[in-house]
């Protein structure tokens, strides 16, 4: 058996405690079912220990080392992310501007959290300076893709790109400690917001199909999900009354309209008015998007310290954990494009196995939830089995329904450090406390 089935096999049992439901069962009432202290069990300390080094082990032996070697353009800055995951091959030298905002969080998460190596700091900065010459001069968005230089290639992209940006140059402005990068992130933010807001605003949802109709200046989950983790991870900074009002909306937003009230999972697209269309979208329930939405939520509900919102967030978050299961081949499906007639898009992502590890540990750590753990158990044995291979120099981002053909074509450099980033965080803090369920919630 391989080391790395070794590690994974024993780690998987440190978090079955309690009998094993797996990921199926979604309960009513409070998360909170109560967590002994697991150090009572010296080997179930020692397999906590076992997770906590792989998870070190896959962001610092892994990861880093090969965005170093394969990504990282040291000379002009940013990241070329068109590599070959097996042979390192580049594929092309033009970037993206959702990259690199992405990029630029993951390097400044990095030095504020887990190591402040100063590589890393100036990793950020070099993509801040790269990104930042792209600036559009009015409110218009950033262009999609640009030259290695940083020439635009595209004229302006949609609002992921400027809210990616903006959530880069925040957690940048915490580690460099320039607070121009953090007004000039809450500016892009509150000029997003502003635009989202006008009846004229232009977004097409191509990922249900070819087919399906254009909105008029559509309400997306995608949109108030990222709005969400930006408001957050900015008002754990201190009081901002625009961008808590940001956050306002976005939960006001996604469990009072989004949420379908007949089947309790969002539909990602609604007219402007909140009204549900009268068309395919009707009845779409991207359920990749949910689930990530669904740890945003349960973030923001700790920053808030509100048990009444955890609760709540936390049964939808089950629910389209339990809805997006595939129980024949294991993993989750990401898009749920027909509710009643029960069609699903059959491809995995990475990044959607990836929130559904977020989440659970969330729970585990702040509420003892069994079925929390159990579901982490399960997911990590499927993630680590199907993404973590050999001979890869990055996990794939992307794969059939059953993983026999995978992308090789990307690295995935945001999804996967930010799981195993918050990941070891919470571990971390769970080994601290031997074991201990945080109390955060009382």
């Amino acid at each position: 058996m391989k080391r790395r089935q070794f590690m994974s096999n024993a780690m998987f049992a440190s978090l079955s405690m309690g009998s094993i439901a797996g990921c199926n069962v979604v309960k009513s009432g409070s998360v909170a079912s109560g967590l002994k202290d697991v150090f009572a069990d010296p080997d179930q300390a020692q397999l906590l220990e076992n997770l906590q080094t792989k998870y070190r082990s896959d962001l610092f032996e892994k990861f880093i080392p090969n965005m170093d070697k394969f990504v990282i353009d040291s000379q002009f800055g940013g990241f070329n992310c068109s590599v070959d995951i097996q042979s390192g091959e580049q594929l092309g030298t033009n970037k993206s501007a959702w990259f690199e905002g992405r990029g630029l969080w993951t390097y400044s998460f990095l030095y504020n959290n887990i190591e402040k190596n100063p590589k890393y700091l100036e990793i950020a900065r070099k993509s801040k300076d790269l990104i930042l010459k792209l600036r559009p001069a009015d409110d218009t968005f950033w262009p999609t893709s640009f030259t290695r230089e940083g020439k635009p290639l595209s004229g302006p992209g949609d609002i992921y790109t400027g809210l990616f940006i903006a959530e880069g140059l925040a957690e940048y402005a915490k580690a460099s400690g320039e607070s121009s990068y953090t007004e000039l992130a809450r500016k892009i933010v509150m000029n997003s917001m502003a635009r989202y807001d006008r009846p004229d605003y232009d977004y097409y949802v191509a990922y249900l199909n070819a087919e399906a109709p254009k909105i008029p200046a559509p309400r997306v989950v995608g949109h108030w999900m990222v709005f969400l983790r930006a408001a957050t991870q900015m008002l754990e900074n201190g009081p901002d009354p625009d961008i808590q009002n940001i956050a306002d909306r976005c939960l006001d937003a996604l469990l009072n309209h989004h949420l379908n009230p007949e089947y309790q999972l969002f539909n990602e697209v609604l007219n402007h008015d909140f009204s549900r269309p009268e068309n395919s979208f009707g009845d779409f329930a991207y359920t990749g998007h949910g689930i990530e939405t669904c740890w945003m939520l349960m973030f923001e509900a700790a920053r808030r310290k509100d048990q009444q919102l955890l609760d709540k967030t936390a049964r939808i978050f089950k629910r389209h954990v339990t809805a997006a299961k595939d129980g024949v081949y294991g993993g989750y499906f990401r898009s749920l494009d027909n509710v009643s007639n029960n069609i699903w898009k059959l491809d995995k992502v990475l990044w959607l196995q990836e929130e559904v590890l977020i989440g659970t540990l969330f729970l585990a750590e702040h509420t003892g939830d069994k079925w929390a753990r159990n579901c982490f158990r399960e997911t990590l044995a499927f993630v680590q089995k199907n993404f973590d291979r050999d001979g890869y120099l990055f996990w794939p981002a992307a794969g059939d329904r059953e993983l026999k053909v995978v992308q090789k074509n990307r690295a995935e450099h945001y999804h996967h450090p930010r799981h195993l980033m918050l990941n070891l965080l919470a571990l971390n803090r769970i080994i601290d406390r031997k074991g201990r369920v945080s109390g955060l919630f009382g």
